[in-house]
């Protein structure tokens, strides 16, 4: 295996370490010392299924904790989910971590707790300092498209007194 996509899989690992599940009957977790939290609270028992690069394919079975009182999973927490897949896409091309400048997500099916989903996010381009990642969720159980997004990723930059701030 290629070392971005190493450095992927521990990228995304990490984030599952940061924060410990309770039990399944519990919605609460142990919190380390971490500014990750909400990352980790949304991505603790992802299933990386494949990776290469610019493609990975991983699974999610849908958690108690991350669905709402009707038993469907939370748009906040299926939009951190993305948003970390697209980033560890990203990683296996060699890019560093990048900011989201565009984040278009639809919304397709619901999904029930203890679905298995899968997510395959690809990488589409590279232009200057920009990616784009097109990421589809899928009910792995039924086929049925669950939601469709496309993120695109900005290189940051370290700013130092020479750089001119934006006026916006």
């Amino acid at each position: 295996m290629e070392e971005p996509c190493k450095r992927a899989i521990q990228w995304l690992e990490s984030l599952q370490n940061t924060a410990t599940p309770a039990p399944e009957t519990s919605s609460a977790l142990v919190l380390s010392d971490s500014p990750c939290f909400h990352a980790s609270f949304s991505v603790i028992g992802i299933q990386i299924q494949q990776i290469t690069q610019g493609r990975l394919i991983c699974t999610f079975t849908i958690p108690s904790r991350l669905v709402d009182e009707s038993g469907h999973w939370r748009a906040p927490a299926l939009i951190t989910l993305v948003d970390m897949i697209c980033a560890a896409a990203i990683m296996t091309c060699g890019l560093t971590l990048k900011v989201s400048v565009d984040y278009n997500i639809s919304y397709i099916s619901p999904v029930k707790v203890q679905d298995e989903i899968e997510i395959d996010a690809m990488v589409v381009g590279h232009k200057g300092g920009l990616s784009t990642v097109v990421v589809e969720l899928r009910n792995k159980g039924t086929g049925e498209l669950v939601a469709q997004a496309r993120q695109s990723m900005h290189k940051t930059r370290a700013l130092d007194h020479r750089t001119p701030l934006s006026k916006i």
